[in-house]
Order: C-alpha cells, then sequence, then structure tokens
C-alpha cells in the first residue's frame, strides 16, 4: 500500500498533458498571429490611404499658395500637345496709388505668368516646371484638370487660347501609391476647386 502512495505522490506530467498544453498553445499563438498580421495589413492600408490624402493635400495646397502669392486677373486653358493639359495663370496689372493718393490700375509690360501643366503620358503634375506629386505617387490617366467660368458670358475657358477674367480650376485626381515591394495600391479620387 505504501507503494501505491507514493507513486500517486510524485510530481509530474504525464504525455497527454503535455500533448494538450502544446495544442492549446499552439491555438493560441495562432490566433495571436492572425490578429498581428491583420494589425500589420490594416496599418499598410491605413499608411497608404493616408500618403495619398496626404499627396492630394500639398497638390492642392502648392497650387492654392502660388496662385494666391501671385494675384493672378486672368486664366487661360492653352493649346498644347494631346497628353497634357496647360493651364496659365496671370497677373496683367497692379493696383497703386499715385501721389494724390488715387487707386489706379498699372499695367504690366511684361506680365507675369505661372504655369500648371498634367501629363498623362508621365502621370505628372507641375507648377512653374516644379513636380508636385512624389516619385512613388502616379496621377492617373482617369484625373482631370479643368477650368470653369465663374461668369458664362465673360469667356468660355473650354476653348483652348480664350483668356477669362476669371474662374474655377477643378482638380479631380485620381491618385495610386506604388509599393517597394512593386505593388500598387488601388486609386482613390480626391477632388479641389480654386477659384481665381
Amino acid at each position: 500500500m505504501n507503494k501505491i502512495k507514493n507513486n500517486l505522490n510524485q510530481k509530474g506530467i504525464t504525455l497527454l498533458e503535455l500533448l494538450v498544453s502544446i495544442i492549446v498553445g499552439s491555438m493560441v499563438i495562432s490566433m495571436l498571429m492572425s490578429v498581428l498580421v491583420m494589425s500589420l495589413n490594416a496599418k499598410a492600408t491605413f499608411d497608404a490611404d493616408n500618403k495619398m490624402l496626404d499627396e492630394s493635400y500639398y497638390i492642392a495646397e502648392y497650387i492654392q499658395f502660388n496662385i494666391f502669392d501671385l494675384g493672378p486677373q486672368q486664366i487661360e486653358l492653352v493649346s498644347g500637345p494631346a497628353n497634357q493639359t496647360i493651364i496659365e495663370i496671370r497677373h496683367i496689372y497692379d493696383i497703386v496709388v499715385d501721389e494724390d493718393n488715387v487707386i489706379q490700375i498699372e499695367y504690366l509690360v511684361t506680365p507675369i505668368v505661372d504655369t500648371l501643366i498634367f501629363d498623362t503620358d508621365t502621370n505628372e503634375i507641375t507648377y512653374n516646371g516644379v513636380r508636385l506629386n512624389s516619385s512613388n505617387v502616379n496621377i492617373t490617366d482617369l484625373s482631370t484638370i479643368d477650368i470653369i467660368a465663374i461668369d458664362a458670358l465673360d469667356c468660355d475657358p473650354s476653348i483652348a487660347d480664350t483668356p477669362c477674367g476669371q474662374g474655377i480650376i477643378e482638380l479631380t485626381l485620381y491618385i495610386e501609391v506604388e509599393l517597394s515591394g512593386g505593388g500598387v495600391i488601388n486609386p482613390q479620387k480626391f477632388v479641389t476647386t480654386i477659384i481665381i
């Protein structure tokens, strides 16, 4: 009888208990791994979406700041190659106060011209020669840059080489991000309007 009691008091785990603990541990680890993978995928998607949103904000803000700084009085869709949309934004006069404190318009001998170009072959937007989209960000062929007339009687901005005294530049950008591994995130649409 003492022999039976001694066998019952011995500490240790059986092969069955070890097997059960390994199976339960594997299940817990696999669940944690799937949660980790889902979290990493969600973060990658969130980062790509933020990259596209940041890119659209940067492009719109850069154009708006430069147009505001220029103080334009004229906008024109310029005829050019079929793969390019070219818009010229012109500052043609300054408002000055003469020595008698009378406000006058003083036309510039040479107007200041800013140029906005969207090239569908290179998927680039440039403003005065400065590329606005990053090298790993494409502006797809679905994107458009249009001029909309504020006063239809003033001019028709859809006709090339017809300057307008005022108008709206509408940027409809489909932006896609190229990943470092070679993949591409599906394009997202961003629309911005700039009043001139």
